[in-house]
């Protein structure tokens, strides 16, 4: 008698259920969040493909980094330090001193002095991206004016600011 419930049970239909529509529309959600942090930011944009150059600005960097980031020559692969993407190809880096504001209260007015023992170092990339109004993705990375961006090179793996962006036309491409 327990094996004819048991295949009477089994051959009851299923019946839909509200719990079933909320289960399959999470799942749904949650596959699509899910492409759209491996796949990136531009997977649905539109926007038109451009070259640009842009800085990041690393102001205060320890002096004893620097040996490893002047291996960072024109041509290394930047690549975003947390999904491996490729950010573009350095073009340039330039270190400089590292300088502190501080205020003088009795004259009013604010000083520059060396911060010792830290550099600031200037990354100019170059890299193919997608443009959307007033930003600019590069494989997936949104890159505008004031934008951390975290990096890594086969040297170095540091962030910064992005302090300018700039488009660089077809001409210059040639060359």
């Amino acid at each position: 008698m327990d094996n004819k419930n048991f295949a009477a049970a089994q051959k009851k239909a299923y019946k839909f259920n509200i719990i079933d529509f909320i289960l399959i529309v999470i799942i749904i959600a949650a596959v699509s969040v899910l492409a759209y942090v491996i796949l990136g930011n531009d997977v649905l944009s539109s926007g038109e493909n451009v070259t640009i150059v842009y800085s990041i600005e690393m102001a205060l960097v320890k002096n004893e980094y620097i040996p490893a980031i002047e291996k960072i020559v024109q041509g290394t692969p930047m690549t975003e330090s947390v999904r491996f993407y490729n950010i573009g190809e350095v073009q340039s880096v330039k270190i400089t001193d590292a300088y502190v504001n501080s205020m003088d209260l009795e004259a009013g007015v604010i000083n520059q002095k060396p911060y010792p023992d830290y550099s600031k170092v200037v990354i100019t990339v170059k890299a193919e991206c997608k443009k959307e109004k007033v930003k600019y993705m590069v494989n997936g990375k949104n890159i505008m004016v004031g934008v951390q961006v975290h990096f890594r090179t086969p040297y170095f793996i540091g962030y910064g600011n992005c302090v300018s962006i700039e488009e660089v036309s077809e001409a210059a491409n040639a060359g």
